[in-house]
């Protein structure tokens, strides 16, 4: 498939690239902590967790917070169903907090914000940037055991080697997170 770019006026421009490696933020509206309480956040985890399955995304890193995400993901052939896996999951999540806040309708989403990573350095520093930003922002002194991030899991099953390359990275990640 070809690499397909795509701008709207009210939205950040995407470029959906078959197999590519992309890390990806998303805000509440306004940056408000609407995903306040352990069960809001686990539901956005394992929310994003599924619906990346199901459209064939292979998730290599996330974090959820109070009020943004990030993840790295590896795209599948049809790049576009990003939109659709954001979609999908600010949707399901939106519902799930607002049922438990007693907010029906209520937008919690904001948007999201994409970037196709085109080389090994810099997946590195975004692998790293994922995996510390519950220290980044003062919740944990060890980022694994923040539990609403993949950081714990990485630290158990990928290679020592691998490791080793993320968490010497010294390069900066550049990631929009004024959060």
């Amino acid at each position: 498939m070809d690499d397909v770019y795509k701008s709207h006026l009210s939205t950040p421009p995407h470029w959906f690239v078959s197999n590519a490696i992309y890390i990806v933020t998303g805000a509440t509206l306004y940056k408000r902590p609407l995903l306040d309480s352990d069960p809001k956040r686990a539901n956005f985890c394992e929310t994003l967790i599924e619906r990346a399955g199901i459209l064939g995304w292979s998730l290599e890193a996330w974090v959820v917070m109070s009020n943004h995400y990030h993840f790295v993901g590896r795209s599948p052939e049809d790049a576009l169903s990003l939109k659709a896996l954001i979609q999908g999951v600010h949707s399901i999540n939106a519902k799930f907090i607002n049922r438990i806040d007693e907010t029906p309708g209520r937008r919690v989403w904001y948007n999201y914000w994409d970037t196709c990573i085109k080389n090994e350095t810099s997946y590195y520093a975004r692998m790293l940037y994922v995996m510390i930003n519950p220290l980044k922002h003062g919740l944990v002194q060890n980022p694994e055991d923040y539990p609403f991030s993949s950081c714990k899991y990485f630290l158990e099953n990928s290679e020592p080697e691998f490791q080793k390359m993320v968490f010497s990275c010294t390069e900066d990640a550049q990631v929009e997170d004024d959060y």
